[in-house]
């Protein structure tokens, strides 16, 4: 997940703060401040991540990879995504940062499908849906041994006006 390096980072220093508690639980306490998308922040969280980013330069600089990471599936053009990932991969291994380091290697081996996202704005919402409808009809339809009619009733599901009701017998 694109928040992975910097979740890493953070579990990180907890490990190194745990002998000052205070430390701690501020580092702790600030996981959604940190993987919560700046524009959406109250002034006071917004306040409170200022404070936890000046004082951890390496967590500062894992939230502004994250951000412009963010950033970058914004893009449309093909040709500008490959340019931008690939600065953006070496610039996080040249960070020095272990977690950001393992996450940049670990995901730049997906630069194609990266790119691809800039030609094809395409999430895969729509088809985790419909597993979702299909697990939904496995349970509904458990002890049937009629397999069309499994079919058939995933195939009912999927109309948009009765995908709110159960076709099983109340």
């Amino acid at each position: 997940s694109r928040h992975e390096e910097s979740a890493e980072e953070r579990r990180h220093l907890q490990a190194e703060a745990r002998k000052e508690i205070h430390l701690y639980s501020t580092l702790k306490s600030s996981r959604w401040t940190l993987l919560s998308n700046s524009d959406n922040l109250s002034p006071e969280k917004a306040e409170g991540l200022k404070a936890i980013l000046d004082s951890h330069s390496d967590l500062a600089l894992c939230y502004a990879m994250k951000e412009e990471m963010c950033s970058l599936f914004e893009l449309r053009n093909p040709d500008e995504a490959r340019r931008r990932w690939t600065q953006w991969f070496e610039g996080a291994k040249a960070s020095g940062i272990p977690a950001l380091v393992r996450f940049a290697e670990l995901k730049e081996k997906r630069l194609d499908g990266l790119v691809a996202h800039a030609r094809h704005n395409i999430s895969t919402g729509r088809l985790e849906g419909f597993n979702n409808k299909i697990k939904v009809a496995k349970r509904i339809g458990y002890g049937y041994r009629n397999e069309g009619y499994f079919f058939t009733l995933i195939r009912y599901m999927s109309i948009p006006a009765v995908r709110t009701q159960s076709p099983k017998k109340t």
